[in-house]
Order: structure tokens, then sequence, then C-alpha cells
């Protein structure tokens, strides 16, 4: 199914979340935003994963409008269809009062971070630990602060600017492909003992 680019830089749609539940779905997103347009051969390939085990979880990004099919081209005596992104940024929107988009942005949340967790794994497992200028290009993090409504306001706007410089990074394909997983949550204490309990 052909379809246009998207013209909004983030595709935020709650139903869309439903798609992004899934690490493998998101690396398909990561292949794609990295090496650009693609066929299920190419990703596989890019991905070290079977091109069979890739269809299903392709269309379901294309029937959730994050993934287009940009074209077809020949190979050998077949056709096989290229894909590229809708929308040069991809998210989702929490509805707080919807059960359902509550469940799906748990589901994509949780998706990202055992993605995550499994590349930093990899990383270290492989050794490919680097420095540069003494900095290592791995890392965790992980702070626990108070943050007044001006400070949310300031880290989503250096949110941003990470973003950016990713993206600026990106256009230019050099160096080493890398990911990074920021996770934001107000602490919220968990109620230990049902009301009455003693």
């Amino acid at each position: 199914m052909k379809g246009k680019r998207s013209n909004p830089e983030c595709i935020n749609e709650p139903r869309r979340l439903a798609a992004l539940a899934s690490p493998l779905r998101m690396e398909l997103i990561g292949a794609l935003r990295t090496h650009g347009p693609a066929s299920i051969r190419e990703m596989a390939a890019e991905m070290d994963q079977p091109a069979d085990g890739l269809y299903h979880h392709v269309r379901t990004l294309l029937k959730a409008g994050i993934v287009l099919e940009r074209g077809q081209r020949k190979v050998g005596r077949r056709m096989e269809a290229v894909y590229e992104l809708s929308a040069a940024r991809i998210a989702g929107r929490l509805d707080p009062k919807s059960q359902q988009s509550k469940d799906a942005a748990i589901r994509a949340g949780t998706a990202a971070m055992r993605l995550a967790a499994r590349e930093f794994k990899t990383a270290i497992e492989t050794d490919a630990l680097t420095l540069t200028n003494g900095l290592p290009n791995i890392r965790a993090s992980r702070q626990k602060t108070w943050l007044t409504d001006q400070g949310l306001v300031r880290l989503h706007q250096l949110f941003g600017q990470i973003e950016r410089l990713l993206i600026k990074e990106n256009k230019q394909k050099r160096g080493r492909p890398h990911s990074l997983t920021l996770v934001l949550a107000p602490c919220v204490k968990r109620r230990t003992f049902q009301h009455g309990s003693p």
C-alpha cells in the first residue's frame, strides 16, 4: 500500500501506541530512521533477523500509519517493496481518560526499556566500549530528583535539543550507530496496604 509521507513531524494518535508495544517493531523503526528507506530483506540483514519474522511486524506498522510503502524495485526476477517512516518523529500521546490508552502506553514504554536493556547488555558483552576524548560510548544513568514546573519545562527543552542533535548527526551517516532511551516519570508511592489494613 503506497502512501504519502506525513507532513507533521510527529505522529501521536493514541491508537498508534499499540503498534509500538514491541521491541522488534521499535527496532524496525530505528533501522528505517538510521539507514533510510529499505526492503524487508535489507532490514532483516541490518537487524540480523530472519526476513520471514518481520512481515507481520511491518504489516502492523503499515496499518498504524507509522510506516509507508515508498515503492517497489526489481531484485533478480522478483519485485520487492521498499518502506520508509511516515514522519520524522514517531511518538504516542497518552489519553489519561482511556484505560486502553494507558495500557498501550505502558506496553510501549516497557518495550522501549526492554530494547534499551538488550542493546546495553549486548554492547557490554561484545566489548563495544570505546573512548572519545576520554568519554565512553556506553553510559547508564538514573536520577531521582525534585523538579519544579519550570524545571520540567527546561528539561523538555533539553530533550528537544538532544533530539535535534541526534537527527543532525544521523543525517551525516558517519561514525557508528548508537541508541539512546529516555524515560521520564513522576515518582508515585505505591500503597503497600489496602485501606483499613493494620
